[in-house]
C-alpha cells in the first residue's frame, strides 16, 4: 500500500474515533474490539491498530489485556499537542479549561515578546509592523480581525528565535480559536485589542524587552477578563 495513502487512512480513522469519543458513541467508555472497529470503518486491522496507538500515545485511550480499550477522562489527555488541545476543547469547552489555557499563554507570549524585542532581525521587525497594520485595517470584519491577530502573534513568537516557544505558541492560539468558535465567545473589543497590541509592537520596535513583556501581560489580562466573564 502507498505510504501516503496509508497515512491518510490512519488520519481519517483517528478523526472518526475522536468524533465518536467526543459524541459519547461508545457504551461504558469502552471501545469495541479492534476487529469490529476495523469492519465498521472499512480499514485493515493494521490501520486500526496504528490509529488506536496514536490515541494511546496522546493519553486518550488506555489499552489493557483484561479490560480492553478504554476511553480516559478528557482531563488526562495530553494537551501539549495541537490536535489533542482542539479535541479537548471540542469535548469540554469549559471555563476551567479556558482558565488553564490562559495561564499557559501567560508563560509563552510575554516571554516571546521580550525575546522579540532584543532578538528580532530587520525582516522580522518589518513583518511584525506589517501584521499590526493589517490588524488596524481589519476593523468591522471579525474573521479578518482574528486572522490578522493570529498572524501578528505568530510573527512575534517567530521573532523570539525560540523553537519551543514557537510550538507552544501555536497550541495557545489554536486553543483560543477553538474555544471562541465553540462557545461563541466574543473577542475583546476591537479598539482595546488594537491599542494593547500597539503597546507591544512599539516596545519591540524600541528594543524594550521589559516593556514588551509587560504590554503583552496587559493584553492577556484584558482578554482573559472578557473570555472568562463570557463563559462563567
Amino acid at each position: 500500500m502507498n505510504h501516503g495513502f496509508e497515512a491518510s487512512l490512519v488520519k481519517r480513522v483517528v478523526n472518526q474515533l475522536v468524533t465518536g469519543i467526543i459524541n459519547g458513541d461508545y457504551d461504558g467508555d469502552v471501545l469495541p474490539p479492534q476487529v469490529i472497529l476495523s469492519k465498521k470503518h472499512g480499514v485493515s486491522r493494521a490501520i486500526m491498530r496504528e490509529a488506536i496507538s496514536i490515541l494511546v500515545s496522546r493519553r486518550m485511550l488506555d489499552v489493557r489485556t483484561k479490560t480492553g480499550t478504554r476511553i480516559t477522562p478528557a482531563k488526562d489527555w495530553l494537551i501539549i499537542d495541537h490536535e489533542v488541545a482542539e479535541w479537548r476543547l471540542r469535548a469540554t469547552p469549559d471555563p476551567e479549561y479556558l482558565h488553564g489555557l490562559i495561564e499557559f499563554r501567560k508563560l509563552v507570549d510575554p516571554r516571546a515578546a521580550a525575546f522579540a524585542a532584543t532578538r528580532a532581525n530587520r525582516h522580522q521587525r518589518i513583518a511584525i509592523t506589517a501584521m499590526y497594520q493589517t490588524l488596524q485595517r481589519a476593523s468591522g470584519n471579525y474573521v479578518a480581525e482574528k486572522a490578522a491577530e493570529d498572524a501578528l502573534q505568530a510573527a512575534i513568537v517567530d521573532a523570539s528565535g525560540d523553537a519551543l516557544l514557537s510550538q507552544m505558541g501555536s497550541i495557545v492560539r489554536m486553543g483560543l480559536r477553538a474555544m471562541q468558535a465553540i462557545s461563541h465567545v466574543q473577542a475583546l473589543a476591537y479598539d482595546t485589542r488594537v491599542a494593547d497590541y500597539g503597546k507591544v509592537v512599539r516596545a519591540i520596535e524600541a528594543g524594550d524587552a521589559g516593556g514588551a513583556k509587560a504590554a503583552m501581560m496587559q493584553l492577556i489580562s484584558h482578554s482573559a477578563d472578557q473570555l472568562l466573564g463570557e463563559t462563567v
